[in-house]
């Protein structure tokens, strides 16, 4: 991930827990919203970040009172 995506991805984390408007849409399409905030995603990034959304929603978010706190990480792994 390059420096841009890790400053686009600090501010969309930011903003994704300051509004709430923000935040229900990132639950509903995450690829779509990072993507079009600036992240690039990897089809392998991609997968994961839909198959953790898909679990918070399913599992945690359903047992949650209150607003969800949202914090994105990626890891990069290098193959030779």
């Amino acid at each position: 991930m390059a420096k841009s995506d890790d400053s686009a991805l600090k501010k969309l984390e930011a903003r994704l827990n300051s509004e709430d408007a923000l935040q229900a849409e990132f639950l509903k399409n995450p690829v779509a919203l990072m993507k079009r905030e600036g992240v690039e995603l990897t089809p392998e990034m991609e997968k994961a970040v839909k198959a953790q959304v898909s679990e918070l929603q399913l599992g945690k978010l359903s047992k949650l009172a209150a607003k969800p706190k949202i914090g994105i990480r990626i890891t990069i792994t290098i193959r030779f």
